[in-house]
């Protein structure tokens, strides 16, 4: 189970612009709200930074821009390859991106369009809760304990643990020494048990998911 901004995609950029504007527009402080809206849902982040505004009007003032404004969004470093070779079925999308906005992206960055898809509005509670990746692995068929959750964020890792995932962290949710590595590190290879085996290149096997 993957997330998508930071992990499968590259879209920091793009989602800061659109932040810092946003924060802008109804007078809160930016650097706030980009330390407190990372990983989170935009309807959760919206009345948490700014709650003199009307969350249902800045929610789709901010959701029309991050699906019309995809420039700079692009895969990440071995992202391509590593979806390649995995079934159709046997991964997801567990993102906090609204639906339109993770297809936005996925199709921005020439990605494919996951079999298994869970977005902000197939869930009551967005990460850290871990109802998504608990949904995700519902639509895998396993039980969470037998997936694999790849995360950069800690309310993503939080969530993932939560649902009693394995998980293994990119970018700044990966520990040393794989701090700041993303999925051009990572290799996976079918077991003869029919399991999938996760390494790194740095660290050696980390995970196992069914």
């Amino acid at each position: 189970m993957f997330d998508l901004d930071g992990t499968l995609v590259s879209s920091l950029a793009a989602i800061e612009r659109h932040t810092v504007r946003w924060a802008r527009r109804v007078g809160a402080r930016p650097d706030e709200v980009l330390a407190r809206s990372h990983g989170r849902r935009d309807t959760e982040f919206i009345p948490l930074v700014a709650p003199w505004a009307d969350a249902e009007e800045e929610f789709r003032w901010l959701h029309r821009l991050s699906v019309e404004d995809t420039e700079g969004i692009a895969p990440l470093p071995g992202v391509r390859g590593l979806l390649a070779a995995l079934d159709a079925d046997r991964w997801a999308i567990v993102t906090s991106a609204a639906r339109e906005v993770a297809l936005s992206r996925l199709a921005a960055a020439g990605l494919p369009r996951p079999v298994h898809l869970v977005c902000a509005e197939d869930v009551e509670r967005g990460k850290p809760d871990p109802e998504g990746f608990l949904r995700g692995a519902a639509l895998l068929g396993v039980p969470p304990g037998s997936c694999l959750a790849v995360e950069d964020s800690a309310a993503g890792v939080a969530a993932a643990r939560a649902a009693g995932a394995r998980v293994l962290g990119v970018g700044e949710a990966a520990r040393p020494p794989d701090r700041g590595a993303h999925l051009a590190d990572v290799v996976v290879r079918p077991g003869p048990d029919g399991a999938l085996r996760v390494s790194t290149a740095r660290s050696g096997t980390r995970s196992v998911a069914r």
